[in-house]
């Protein structure tokens, strides 16, 4: 009988082992943040830039929500022969369209890194080998969260902003248009309409 208990205790701490350590991966954080609402979020600062990387516009919003805006276009575009570009974004319940800027959503307590030199020259030589076995690693890496390098470039591809983080996670949601999303310890940075590269940070330390 105690054999049996002791199983069980020793099955309970074991499984409580595993979820411990998958809710910290950042895919389940991800995935845990979007069931609480957190993927549109609270708090966001949302930087609005031109070509030529000049912030023209910064908002802030506890409560922001983006998708096309709606009409006839976007209801039937085989009617018409093209889907609209119009981003609306509801600001506290107050609207805003736009088009064609790069538009940067960061969660507050994300914050650029200041004085970031971009490098032009990153030497790569040691390790790797077997391309598909890479690739699935990196895939992996990615679900679990890896340390990364964000850099920004405006359209015309004038450097804009630079985000690093410990566990990063990757994401383009299919429901935001030109958008990509970046879970960056536990914080959502959107990009909409922006250059950008995203690297593993070791290949640049």
């Amino acid at each position: 009988m105690k054999t049996k208990r002791n199983f069980k205790f020793v099955l309970i701490i074991v499984l409580l082992a595993i979820i411990g350590g998958l809710a910290g991966c950042a895919l389940i954080k991800d995935k845990l943040a979007v069931l609480r609402g957190d993927l549109i979020g609270d708090n966001f600062v949302i930087s609005v830039y031109d070509h030529y990387a000049n912030k023209t516009l910064e908002l802030e919003g506890s409560k922001i929500t983006v998708g096309l805006f709606e009409n006839e276009a976007n209801d039937n575009p085989d009617s018409t022969g093209f889907e609209s570009s119009v981003l609306e974004i509801t600001i506290n319940g107050n609207q805003m369209l736009q088009v064609g800027n790069t538009v940067i959503f960061a969660e507050k307590g994300l914050d650029m890194v200041e004085d970031y030199e971009v490098p032009t020259d990153i030497d790569v030589n040691n390790g790797g080998g077997f391309v598909p076995l890479d690739r699935f690693i990196n895939d992996l890496k990615n679900d679990i969260g890896k340390e990364k390098t964000i850099i920004i470039s405006s359209q015309m591809g004038i450097p804009l902003g630079v985000y690093q983080g410990e566990d990063v996670y990757v994401t383009v949601p299919e429901n935001l248009p030109k958008m990509t999303r970046l879970n960056i310890d536990g914080n959502s940075l959107y990009i909409h309409r922006a250059n950008y590269v995203i690297l593993d940070s070791n290949m640049i330390n």
